[in-house]
């Protein structure tokens, strides 16, 4: 952090690239290369970074707000209409925690209602018999939201545009037809892999091959 309090952005970003090459991760790690990155003028890097940040902690408020300024410098920077308010507060509430969170928060709500049941069959009280019902609600809900995103967690991989300029092609190699072009910052999600090519898809559902070197995997 010495190099940073410095302004000294580029050592800055060796030293914590140096910390995450031996295997050493946390949000704040990310949060931090990610200022780096910014004040350093490396949109791609600052992307990357803060989407890092909120894969281990959705609720870092500072990273969100941060990435939030980094995406406004993205050439190709897209969105989507807004989903419906339900699909909003769902989606919110399940990127509120992370995959083991949620096991976790399901497991307590079983234990929750596994306890409710033995309560009732000893003292046959009638309340416990009307929470019993309400907590068996809030274990099905928990326990999709945590399906839910444990699927995405292993299913969807995404990436960051890394080089400047891309060309995306047809075929994975270089005398494809050229498509179309992205830059850096975008973030897209990555389809598949062959050889030193990948398959990226962009929001609008446009796909097409780009070289392993021009794309950088979120963690």
């Amino acid at each position: 952090m010495d190099a940073y309090k410095k302004g000294q952005y580029d050592l800055a970003i060796q030293e914590f690239e140096s910390i995450l090459s031996n295997n050493w991760d946390s949000p704040e790690l990310y949060y931090n290369l990610g200022n780096a990155f910014f004040r350093s003028g490396n949109t791609a890097g600052a992307v990357w970074a803060f989407e890092s940040c909120l894969n281990l902690s959705p609720t870092h408020s500072d990273a969100k707000y941060n990435l939030k300024l980094a995406n406004l410098k993205v050439i190709d920077r897209m969105g989507l209409p807004d989903p419906p308010l339900y699909l909003q507060w769902y989606l919110g509430l399940k990127e509120q925690f992370t995959p083991t969170t949620w096991i976790n928060i399901t497991l307590f709500i079983f234990f929750l209602f596994s306890l409710s049941v033995t309560v009732n069959r000893l003292f046959l009280f009638s309340l416990v018999q009307n929470l019993r019902g309400v907590i068996l609600t809030i274990f099905f809900i928990s326990l999709f939201l945590t399906f839910h995103s444990i699927w995405t967690d292993n299913s969807l991989n995404l990436g960051v545009i890394y080089s400047l300029k891309a060309e995306v092609r047809s075929e994975p190699n270089t005398f494809s037809t050229r498509l179309f072009e992205v830059h850096e910052g975008l973030k897209v999600s990555i389809n598949q892999l062959e050889n030193d090519w990948v398959e990226i898809e962009l929001l609008d559902g446009k796909t097409g091959w780009i070289t392993e070197n021009q794309i950088r995997l979120i963690r």
